[in-house]
Parts: C-alpha cells; structure tokens; sequence
C-alpha cells in the first residue's frame, strides 16, 4: 500500500484533494427529518426504513440521478407516493443544509496544509445540489481551488474517471497528490493512479500521519 509510507525518493507532494462527507463534513442525513418531512410518524420502525432506503439509494443519487428520482424512490420505500414540488424543495434543502457546518478538526487540518503551500481541492462523490451548494460555502471560500464531484460528473469513486479528472481540475500531477478519504477502496482508486493517501479516521490519526510524512519522509513541499 503507497499511503503516506513513502520511500525518500518520493516527488513533493504540492496538492492535496479531500473528500467531504466523512472528511470535512461528519453530519448525516437525519431520518427522523426525512420522515417527518414525508408525512410520517417518526416511529423506530418509520425512522429505520427511512434510514435505510436514504443509503440504500445513495449510490444512484451521488452518480447523477435527479433530486426528484431520488427522493420519491425513498419514498415510494416507505409506501408513499411521488411528492410534491414543495416536499421536494424541503428534503433537498434538509440534505444540503449538512454541508453548511464542515468538522472543525478537519478544516483547521485542512487549513494547515494550506498555510504549508499546498494547493488544495476536492474530490467528492455529492448529488448535484449538495455539490453545487459546498463551491459557495464560507468555509471552502479562499481555502479549496478545484472541486470535483460525482453527480455533475456522472463518474463515482471510486471508478477511475473521476480522479483522472480531479488531477486535471487541481491542475497538478498525479504522483503530487496527497488525497484524504475515509474509505480504504477510494484511497486504492487513487494509489493505483500513483497518488498518496491519509485514511481519514480522526484529526489526531492524521496529524500522526502527516508528521510522520513531514518528519521522516520530507515529501511535503518546503
């Protein structure tokens, strides 16, 4: 496994990508909203079949599908029919409000490299809304330069496409990369495209693996 265990003959990493959800922003979809949202009784059973088809979809969602798709397949789920425009309006609104509030910890690790002199960006499976919303949030204003995600793109990771296209937005090679996710087979897509990796766990996990790239290895850019 590449990861942060590099060799000393490694190029300088310049860029870093970071995946968001899990990463930057920790919030989940909350099912007792969803269903209050659809007309149902937040019952444990009620809430735990939301939950459930809400990830059961998710896939189809981040790789493209429309907000509408999405959310009445959650609904037909749950034995309800299409919903209308205004409900529409408010589960979308509901899921995007999440990346309002990004991890303290992981912006302010994100903000470190970038006072190193990394460039930074992103690399996300989102839906359209979600992926629309987080390129005007305040907290990724002046911090993230290129943003890439799966539903505009129609490409997920952990498929290649998507992170040939995250080294062309970012704008530098791929073997001075550093890229940030949660998931061990988003982090091999990327190896085998001849990046580094961190597995995102906690902030103190990846400050011990960033010193260990910084203090042993010297890879980052000086």
């Amino acid at each position: 496994m590449r990861g942060v265990d590099m060799t000393d003959t490694a190029p300088r990493v310049t860029a870093a990508l970071f995946d968001v959800g899990g990463v930057l922003v920790t919030n989940r979809p909350d099912p007792t909203r969803v269903a209050l949202l659809l007309g149902m009784t937040p019952t444990p059973e009620s809430v735990s079949l939301v939950d459930h088809s809400i990830w059961f979809h998710r896939d189809a969602y981040d790789a493209g599908c429309s907000d509408r798709e999405f959310w009445d397949r959650v609904a037909g789920d749950c034995g309800l029919g299409e919903i209308d425009d205004d409900t529409l309006r408010d589960l979308v609104q509901e899921d995007v409000s999440r990346s309002e509030t990004p991890d303290p910890g992981a912006l302010a690790f994100a903000r470190e490299l970038h006072d190193m002199g990394l460039r930074l960006g992103i690399l996300s499976n989102a839906p359209v809304a979600i992926a629309s919303a987080i390129r005007t949030r305040p907290w990724v204003l002046g911090l993230f330069e290129s943003f890439t995600f799966s539903g505009p793109l129609g490409e997920t990771k952990p498929e290649r496409a998507i992170y040939r296209q995250a080294v062309e937005d970012i704008g530098v090679p791929a073997d001075k990369i550093l890229f940030i996710d949660d998931r061990a087979p988003n982090l091999r897509a990327a190896q085998l495209l001849g990046m580094s990796t961190l597995q995102w766990t906690t902030v103190a996990a990846a400050e011990n693996q960033l010193e260990d790239v910084l203090g042993r290895r010297g890879v980052l850019a000086s």
